[in-house]
């Protein structure tokens, strides 16, 4: 499904190999982070939601569900379908030259777009585009103090003339089973991995680095689901919209 659309912004990543930590899980060494767009409203997108399922088990790979709201008008309003996901969307159409979004796309390390249905594209894809798996000057760290989770990103270089890159935080669900009554899924129970609840800049970073607090419960609403975050360093093009993905972390938070 293609649907055109105009528009642009940017948005950044970042991410760590799994460890444990009682209550929580950090993923470190990240080397590839997959956005995927997505809708419970496009019959395209449940293949695709599905195998986005699959990566997100792999040690080193962040995979994000950003459900998008452009096709609610089908006739069922997506649960987790969010114009500031779309946004994110259509900054990618920009860095990648695109005239039309659609669903479902994947972008792979803010330098890839493809059908995020098609499995064995994503893997020879993921082969060319790694970040590193092992230390790099570049590096993004989250770690639970007390009820505050404390992110830092450091390690980055800016030539004259070039961009800063930019730290983003994205708040998600663990996973999500939603009956569709409506629209082109009518009738089916659908599973999404990583929900997006939300996203926001929290600065350019520069050689200075970066380091923030935020409380644990602003990831973790009330309630007995497991919840997280993931902190994306990425570079800016010269346009504007976003780049390359440098580094990113993600935390998942177990309830109490």
């Amino acid at each position: 499904m293609r649907r055109l659309v105009q528009g642009a912004l940017c948005l950044a990543i970042v991410a760590l190999p799994v460890r444990v930590l009682g209550a929580e899980r950090i993923k470190n060494q990240i080397t590839h982070v997959l956005e995927l767009f997505t809708s419970q409203g496009c019959s395209s997108c449940p293949p695709a939601d599905e195998l986005l399922a699959e990566f997100a088990d792999q040690p080193h790979v962040l995979a994000l569900s950003y459900h998008v709201d452009y096709w609610d008008y089908i006739g069922w309003r997506d649960t987790f379908g969010s114009g500031h996901n779309s946004e994110r969307q259509r900054a990618y159409a920009q860095a990648f030259a695109n005239k039309m979004i659609y669903t479902p796309q994947l972008v792979i390390n803010g330098l890839h777009d493809i059908v995020g249905s098609h499995g064995g594209k994503i893997e020879r894809l993921m082969k060319k585009s790694r970040l590193p798996a092992t230390a790099s000057p570049v590096e993004v760290t989250i770690r639970r103090i007390g009820d505050s989770i404390h992110i830092t990103a450091s390690g980055v270089e800016v030539q004259p003339g070039q961009r800063k890159p930019m730290l983003v935080l994205v708040n998600f669900a663990d996973t999500a089973e939603v009956k569709v009554d409506r629209g082109e899924n009518a009738g089916k129970t659908l599973v999404t991995t990583h929900p997006v609840r939300g996203w926001q800049l929290m600065g350019m970073v520069g050689k200075d680095g970066m380091a923030f607090d935020m409380p644990v419960s602003s990831v973790m609403p009330d309630g007995d689901e497991t919840y997280g975050c993931a902190a994306i360093l990425q570079a800016v093009r010269p346009d504007g919209s976003p780049g390359a993905i440098l580094a990113a972390t993600q935390m998942e938070i177990d309830p109490d």
